[in-house]
């Protein structure tokens, strides 16, 4: 029983940290939402795959991320939100924003950010955060869409460690924000690499 405490800690944590997809709200970023289907790790995408000239190792320039849907909230801003997208799409290796030569770009939106309520997540079990990212990949030099996607996660309402000081909204729409740009990378790697 010496690591009981620490076990049950571990284990509500990977609950809450997990995050589960939800199907993505059409917000109107994208001009056509029906085309959309499950993706290999993303859960809505579309790409033309009879456009796409796949490369040993593509970069993507990281073009515009529009956040005109959503507002900062209580512990984390827009620009929070936009810095860790940014951090974490870079990570992948294959999304740059110095690539000003790159043949394609990646446009983003996010569309929803919602941190949640720690109170509810403490007395009812409520306050799920939530978090869109909308995406489109463009022909730099046709302005042609390749490829689009919409991912969106809502975390579970089990109370974190944090929120009993506090609030984990801020900590868990990072992490959502992480989760999303690997499940990007992935997704933007096996279609346009060879």
């Amino acid at each position: 029983m010496k690591y009981g405490l620490e076990i049950i800690v571990a284990g509500i944590s990977i609950v809450l940290l997990g995050g589960c997809a939800s199907t993505p709200n059409a917000t109107g970023y994208l001009s056509n939402y029906e085309q959309l289907h499950a993706g290999k790790y993303l859960e809505k995408y579309w790409a033309d795959t009879g456009s796409i000239q796949k490369g040993a190792s593509p970069t993507i320039l990281l073009g515009t991320i529009s956040v005109d849907k959503i507002s900062d909230q209580k512990g984390i801003s827009v620009a929070d939100c936009v810095t860790a997208l940014k951090a974490d799409l870079k990570r992948g290796g294959m999304i740059s924003e110095q690539s000003l030569l790159a043949p394609i770009r990646l446009d983003l939106a996010i569309t929803e950010m919602t941190p949640g309520n720690a109170a509810q997540r403490i007395t009812i079990g409520g306050g799920y955060i939530h978090l869109q990212i909308e995406g489109k990949v463009v022909d730099v030099e046709s302005g042609r869409v390749l490829a689009a996607f919409a991912e969106r996660h809502t975390s579970t309402s089990m109370i974190g460690i944090e929120d009993l000081a506090g609030s984990a909204g801020p900590s868990l729409v990072k992490h959502l924000i992480k989760i999303s740009s690997e499940r990007i990378n992935k997704e933007l790697s096996a279609t346009f690499s060879l």
